[in-house]
């Protein structure tokens, strides 16, 4: 477990991003550090590819946008 202490204001902007979306703290707060993670790791991999490393086909990473705009939030392929 976890606990973090956030200044009240963002604590305020916390809760009613939760409300909003109809999640309690705790599971809105896992989804935004779920995604924070996500995209670190998706700029470490372009990061990566910037300084040499082989990309990935483009039939794959087609199949991958194409999921990610119906709504399918998977990893980036690698």
């Amino acid at each position: 477990m976890l606990n973090i202490v956030l200044p009240e204001a963002l604590e305020n902007e916390v809760t009613a991003a939760a409300q909003r979306n109809g999640l309690s703290i705790n599971e809105y707060m896992t989804v935004i550090c779920s995604d924070a993670l996500s995209l670190e790791i998706d700029r470490a991999r372009v990061d990566s590819y910037l300084a040499g490393t082989p990309a990935i086909s483009h039939e794959r990473a087609k199949a991958w946008l194409a999921d990610l705009s119906e709504g399918k939030r998977t990893e980036c392929p690698k």
